[in-house]
C-alpha cells in the first residue's frame, strides 16, 4: 500500500480515493464521442442552409399534390348530357351495373333499396338537391361534404357514375317498404328515352 501513498487524493473516515486514470481505450472512445457529438450538431442541427427533414418532406408532398392536380387538370370530370345519362336507363346491362355500384358505395347510407337510411330516400318524388339528372350527377361527383356525402368523382369511373344515375333514376316511384319520410323539394323526372 505504500507504494499508492503518493496517489491518494482524499482519506475521509478511512475511506481513500486514488488517483488512476482511466485506461486508454476508454479515454479514445468518450474523446471520439464528444468529436462525433460537435459534429453531429454542426452537420444536422445546424445545417448550413441545408433544408430540415419536415422542409424537404413539405417539398416531395407539394411535388405530389402538384403532379396529381395536374393528372386532374389533364382529365377533368365532363358531364355528360343528358341524353348521354339517360341513355342506358331501359337497358339491363347499364342499370346492372349501376345497381352494383348502388350496392357498393351508396346502398350503406341510402339502403339497399334506395329507402333513406342516414342518406335521404331516392324513391319518392322529392329531391333535397334536385332530381334532374344533371343534378343528380352533380350530386355524385362533388357530393354535399357538409351533410356527410363524399364526392365520389375521382373514385369512381365516369361510365360508372352514368350508369349509377341511370339505376338512381329507375328507382323513383318504386316504394319500398319501410322508406324514410319524404325531404326536399317535389320534382317532376324527365321522360325515359325508348
Amino acid at each position: 500500500m505504500a507504494e499508492y501513498e503518493d496517489k491518494i487524493l482524499h482519506d475521509i473516515d478511512g475511506i481513500k480515493e486514488y488517483d488512476n486514470p482511466l485506461p486508454g481505450w476508454l479515454m479514445a472512445i468518450w474523446w471520439g464521442s464528444l468529436l462525433f457529438s460537435a459534429l453531429y450538431i454542426a452537420f444536422y442541427a445546424l445545417s448550413f442552409g441545408e433544408p430540415t427533414m419536415e422542409a424537404e418532406y413539405r417539398s416531395a408532398a407539394e411535388k405530389d399534390l402538384a403532379a396529381l392536380q395536374a393528372h386532374f387538370d389533364a382529365h377533368p370530370i365532363v358531364a355528360p348530357t343528358p341524353a348521354e345519362l339517360l341513355s342506358g336507363a331501359k337497358n339491363p346491362e347499364v342499370l346492372s351495373a349501376g345497381a352494383a355500384r348502388f350496392a357498393k358505395t351508396c346502398a350503406s347510407c341510402h339502403g339497399q333499396q334506395a329507402q333513406g337510411l342516414i342518406g335521404p330516400n331516392l324513391t319518392d318524388e322529392r329531391w333535397i338537391h334536385g332530381g334532374s339528372v344533371e343534378q343528380i350527377f352533380h350530386s355524385i361527383v362533388k357530393g354535399w361534404p357538409a351533410k356527410g356525402m363524399p364526392p365520389w368523382g375521382r373514385a369512381i369511373p365516369q361510365k360508372e357514375i352514368a350508369a349509377l344515375v341511370s339505376y338512381v333514376r329507375s328507382l323513383q316511384g318504386t316504394n319500398p317498404p319501410n322508406a324514410k319520410p319524404a325531404e326536399g323539394e317535389p320534382f317532376k323526372a324527365e321522360a325515359l328515352p325508348e
